[in-house]
């Protein structure tokens, strides 16, 4: 762009530009890395060898220049980053200790700027609400800060203020990642999988509602009255009558954050509990409440310790009674009642050793592609639960996966599973859960926590339903077969007389051969298309024909990448 144009364009439009540039250029940058080494690079048994020794440290080197770039960035990225920092359960812990500095290294706001905002939300003196206000902020996070202050009327209380133009930089940096969704989104591996546009849609208009203050407050009211009589859980209360829609004010609490494993060591907290406690807590969101805090890392978690009462011994007790603080409601997830009662049928399978019932709720919750192969699903998932079930977390970690993936290697090349939009956040809250369960207490066996719950809702499920309405659902079941049986057998008997009987054949594998022959086959033409125009354009290069060898090796280039070009 030429100086003079440069120079016109006013200088909020040349910040946009720079930070949607910067942003779209990194993930544009990571989509090539993944191109080249692990789809191109894993092709070739030459390349092969270096792209599988150097996966971990090309993986930590753009874990890192991802950490340092948010840091500078703020805004979506931090979000991203601290998501990826708390999956401890599928990444190598060299990745998510490079990232789990997002949860603390996001620079403050400088007071000033904050100090404006505040007075423009109050319209007025700060003075006017509080009789302190600590001007360092305790916590500094890619929307908001947290302040200490103390009210009017004595109450402490922690002030969540937005950071300014945060609504601007969310719309740019949505931008960027919406054009880096428009490159991959038409990917065949991906496209069959999931409807990357729908996904995104979902991320953002959850991301545009984390900026709706007042409605993180409606939430934590509606958290603490699913809480209130659940022992060991806390949420602070909001204080609605201080709050907009940019500025928070609630209880002040403290505690220890729940990755700080040293902190609850010292203060005597048995962690093997309180793995299971937080895993109980957010079952009961899941499966009974409908309602999840969607945005569990370890910044908005806290274990408060208590005193122990007063006839209580060392001796009686296992470890020092806390409390589990949640907090940052912004983020939260819904569930239909629909779903939900599929997700209650998919713990009780899993915990019962029960891979039909498993699949059977895969189905009912469109996560199965159609025209998948249920029996082979069905197949696969027996054998995973034959590995896994009842092992400890720090059993899993230990297993030698291959021997697995070796019985269901059709499956896992296959994948035919897709992501429904609807599932987009429950699937991050779970897989955060997972990670800082596993954190907490390795030893952890998710199996044998999953039983008494999916026995409670049995046992719910039976109250529910009383024994009028089970009689009269097995009635109209057995009355609809009745009456369809007939005419069945009579259109099969009629078909079998007239020799119009067919027999339906699986041939999925069948093509999955053929496409792979063709594509073989497509790959020697092409190689042998391309060497002999690399070797024509050397004969010509020695001949004094530099333009047109230059021609040749350039088809033989174009060749080699329409021979490596993935196809669906």
């Amino acid at each position: 762009m030429p100086p003079t144009q440069l120079a016109s364009i006013p200088p909020q439009r040349i910040w946009k530009r720079w930070r949607f540039l910067r942003t779209f250029l990194f993930f544009l940058s990571i989509i090539v890395h993944i191109f080249i080494y692990d789809i191109l690079g894993n092709r070739f048994w030459l390349s092969r060898w270096y792209v599988q020794r150097s996966g971990l440290r090309r993986w930590q080197q753009l874990a890192r220049r991802f950490r340092l770039l948010a840091v500078r960035q703020g805004g979506v990225l931090i979000k991203l980053g601290q998501f990826l920092s708390s999956r401890a359960d599928i990444l190598p812990t060299a990745i998510t200790d490079e990232l789990a500095g997002l949860q603390d290294e996001v620079p403050p706001v400088a007071w000033p700027l904050v100090q404006a905002a505040l007075v423009q939300e109050l319209r007025g003196p700060l003075d006017q609400l509080f009789t302190a206000f600590d001007t360092k902020p305790v916590a500094a996070a890619s929307i908001g800060q947290v302040y200490f202050a103390t009210l009017r009327d004595g109450r402490l209380a922690a002030v969540k203020v937005q950071r300014p133009r945060i609504a601007e930089i969310i719309e740019v940096d949505l931008s960027a990642v919406s054009a880096a969704v428009q490159i991959v989104k038409n990917y065949p591996l991906i496209k069959r999988r999931a409807d990357l546009p729908a996904l995104f849609r979902e991320f953002a208009r959850v991301l545009w509602q984390e900026l709706d203050y007042e409605l993180e407050a409606e939430n934590a009211q509606q958290f603490r009255a699913n809480f209130a009589s659940t022992p060991g859980v806390y949420i602070p209360e909001p204080y609605r009558e201080y709050s907009t829609k940019t500025l928070l004010v609630m209880e002040r609490i403290s505690g220890i954050k729940i990755n700080d494993y040293a902190a609850l060591d010292a203060a005597g907290v048995d962690r093997a509990e309180l793995a299971a406690h937080f895993n109980k807590a957010y079952q009961q969101q899941f499966f009974l409440d409908g309602l999840f805090h969607a945005d569990p890392h370890p910044g908005n978690l806290f274990v408060r310790v208590e005193e122990p009462p007063p006839e209580a011994t060392n001796g009686a007790r296992a470890g020092a009674p806390y409390t589990l603080i949640f907090i940052d409601m912004g983020m939260v997830g819904r569930i239909e009642p629909r779903l939900m009662t599929i997700l209650r049928e998919g713990i009780i399978g899993l915990a019962g050793n029960d891979a039909q019932k498993i699949v059977d709720a895969l189905d009912a919750a469109n996560m199965i592609l159609p025209g998948a192969d249920r029996s082979e699903i069905l197949r696969a998932f027996q054998t995973v639960l034959r590995y896994t079930y009842n092992r400890t977390v720090r059993d899993l970690t230990n297993m030698d996966v291959q021997v697995m993936f070796d019985e269901i290697e059709h499956l896992v090349r296959d994948l035919p599973f897709q992501i429904p939009q609807d599932l987009i956040y429950l699937g991050r809250a779970v897989s955060l859960v997972s990670g800082i369960t596993t954190g907490l207490y390795p030893d952890i066996n998710l199996f044998e926590l999953s039983r008494p719950f999916a026995n409670e809702l049995i046992a719910r499920q039976q109250r529910e339903i009383n024994i009028g309405e089970r009689v009269q659902r097995g009635l109209t079941d057995l009355a609809q077969i009745v009456t369809t049986l007939p005419g069945q057998m009579d259109s099969y008997y009629k078909a079998a007389n007239r020799g119009d009987l067919q027999m339906r054949v699986d041939l999925s594998k069948v093509e999955r051969g053929m496409r792979r022959m063709e594509r073989a086959t497509s790959r020697l033409a092409g190689g042998i298309v391309a060497s002999s125009l690399f070797i024509g354009g050397v004969v010509l290069r020695i001949n004094a024909f530099a333009g047109e060898a230059f021609w040749a090796w350039g088809a033989a280039a174009a060749v080699v990448v329409w021979v490596v070009w993935p196809r669906g």
